[in-house]
């Protein structure tokens, strides 16, 4: 059976209608790492334990949000040079062949090495005039589909150009997707230019870009052969592409997803296509030793203190915030004894927003007041900036509104004065909750509408969608459902189409606040659905408890007890670990589950607060 599938991706390739889209893991038996090895040997070197190392590697964040979050704290060339290394192997060759006899002229990759250039070069061809590689955004605009070129398409930038691979790193971490490569996703998938598409080497694990691209294609689209490696080679299996619901952005393609020696399927369509004699190759580097090197001279340059500071800053960006405080707390402690007064007071506002979204507002609060006062004595502006911000949504989280709105009203006039205007749209949305939760929607609407005429400005797709979230919300507080449901679908679409799953995660989620609300139970359940599937897949606890919570409110208030109370006992489980007991995500919770379990008859509608 493998052998029939197989010659028949052979039998069109050759018949000219077919291209490549590729990952890490043609470029494995060149001695490159795969992504989650690569990961484990920087854990490693930061002597994070194997079982906390879990957390990281099992949150599903992107390979490129990883290395942009160690990128913000120090320099991360040495690691980057890995993609600089390696000789082509036979998945290279394959594909130069294939290009060279003119049965493929596209390939798209993620990968940053160069190989498939070298193996392209080594066939004789020459980039510029035989092929072209496209691999920023400008390049991505200047895609020709209609020409004849042979084009090598580099989602994520190339190592030969680190400052734009730089910015790539940032857009992709970010969750921003931009016009040119989202119109080249769209285009390779579409039938009319590719009718079909090999995938191999690729795990789809691009969720911050790639993966919502593709899903987004409604029309028109390619056949899908995915090449699924296994390692036993006289293993094989088949399925429908579609098949696949977890992490397969092409459910609602058609083709095959089938389980091969991904070695096996290069040799059976070299021996198919290719007149020259099939020869596996491969090749070793000393990638490891680069590792072993970056972290050497990052700790020479930036202190010790780097061995906590970046865990704790990866723990926090994935909500694993009690590992989080752990390695701040190390990192403090070792700037005291280093008498790094900056690094110290840093640290120490870092500390208070882990506190913060643990729900420990008290410490939270005594962190960041020590911080804030640090900045200023120093001068450090933009410090002052960030940790104001940080400080007054902790006076919100404490139900000190006047506070809250005195220190947000201080980072807003120092942001003018800097001309930040990206740190102004953040603390005009977080001003404009104080008023959602003190239900004066007049008065977030005004700030909200600043807000988001600076994020228009500054071409912020993130902030412009959470803007909207925020405008629907105030809107259903002045009873205007109709306008409230608008604003909040529009920031879902809009979040959807920049790849911003956690910003749709959330719009769902208050969709679903809204549906609750209006008594669309049916409504609620489905966009909460929606809501806690993003949040599982992303890593977001808090919004994985606010989406169970709503699910089980929707069962109970439906009449069905026995459905809600599975949902009810999970969210107090997830906002216990969270915040603890007192928190008051978790007392609605437990409030909720004693009503299902207690009253399963008395479901009569009661106003809920946004969570």
């Amino acid at each position: 059976m493998s052998t029939k599938l197989v010659k028949d991706i052979a039998k069109r390739i050759s018949e000219h209608n077919t291209s490549i889209f590729c990952g890490a893991g043609i470029s494995y038996h060149s001695g490159l790492p795969l992504a989650s090895e690569l990961v484990k040997k920087i854990l490693a070197v930061l002597d994070i334990k194997e079982a906390d190392a879990l957390f990281i590697l099992n949150s599903n964040i992107p390979f490129e949000f990883f290395i942009e979050t160690i990128r913000n704290e120090v320099s991360v060339d040495g690691v980057l040079e890995i993609f600089s290394k390696g000789e082509p192997n036979t998945n290279h060759e394959l594909i130069a062949e294939l290009v060279n006899q003119g049965f493929i002229k596209t390939i798209i990759t993620t990968n940053f090495d160069l190989l498939i250039e070298k193996a392209l070069e080594n066939k004789g061809l020459k980039q510029g005039i035989q092929f072209e590689v496209y691999s920023t955004e400008e390049e991505f605009g200047k895609v020709n589909w209609k020409d004849e070129k042979i084009r090598i398409v580099k989602l994520h930038g190339c190592i030969s150009n680190k400052d734009e691979m730089a910015i790539t790193l940032k857009a992709v971490s970010s969750k921003a997707i931009t016009e040119n490569k989202s119109n080249i996703i769209k285009n390779f998938f579409s039938k009319e230019i590719n009718p079909n598409v090999i995938v191999i080497g690729y795990s789809c694990s691009d969720l911050f870009d790639i993966s919502p691209q593709i899903e987004l294609i409604e029309e028109n689209k390619s056949e899908i052969f995915f090449v699924e490696h296994v390692s036993d080679a006289n293993n094989f299996s088949e399925e429908a592409i579609s098949f696949k619901s977890i992490k397969n952005p092409f459910q609602s393609f058609t083709g095959k997803r089938f389980f091969i020696d991904a070695d096996q399927f290069v040799k059976t369509i070299w021996e198919n296509l290719i007149p020259e004699n099939y020869k596996f190759k491969s090749s070793s580097t000393s990638w490891t030793q680069n590792v072993n090197t970056w972290i050497e001279q990052t700790v020479k340059t930036d202190t010790e203190g780097v061995m906590h500071h970046i865990p704790a800053r990866l723990y926090y960006n994935i909500g694993e915030y009690e590992h989080s405080v752990k390695h701040f707390e190390q990192g403090i402690a070792i700037a005291q004894k280093l008498g790094n007064q900056i690094t110290f007071y840093s640290e120490l506002g870092n500390l208070g927003m882990a506190f913060n979204a643990l729900g420990k507002y008290e410490e939270a609060k005594r962190c960041l007041e020590v911080s804030v006062t640090a900045c200023d004595d120093i001068g450090n502006i933009a410090g002052v900036i960030s940790q104001s911000q940080a400080l007054a949504n902790v006076y919100r989280n404490l139900g000190d509104f006047d506070l809250a709105i005195k220190t947000y009203d201080r980072a807003i006039k120092l942001a003018y004065k800097e001309n930040d205007l990206f740190s102004l749209c953040t603390c005009f949305g977080n001003m404009a909750s104080i008023f959602t939760h003190t239900e004066q929607p007049n008065e977030a609407l005004r700030i909200l509408e600043n807000g988001l005429a600076i994020a228009l400005k500054i071409g912020s797709k993130q902030s412009e969608g959470s803007m909207l979230c925020s405008i629907g919300i105030a809107h259903f507080q002045k009873g205007d459902c109709e306008t409230a449901v608008r604003f909040i679908q529009n920031s879902i679409n809009l979040t959807r189409l920049i790849g911003d799953r956690q910003g749709e995660c959330m719009a769902l989620q208050n969709l679903s606040n809204v549906n609750l609300q209006m008594e669309e139970f049916d409504k609620c359940i489905e966009n909460a659905t929606s809501s806690l599937q993003l949040a599982k897949m992303i890593g977001g606890k808090q919004s994985e408890g606010g989406a169970t919570y709503n699910i089980g409110s929707a069962y109970y208030f439906k009449g069905e007890s026995e459905k809600a109370i599975p949902y009810l006992k999970e969210a107090v489980e997830i906002f216990f670990k969270i915040y603890g007991n007192d928190h008051r995500h978790t007392q609605s919770a437990i409030k909720g589950l004693i009503r299902a379990e207690k009253f399963p008859e008395y479901n009569k509608m009661t106003k809920m607060n946004f969570i």
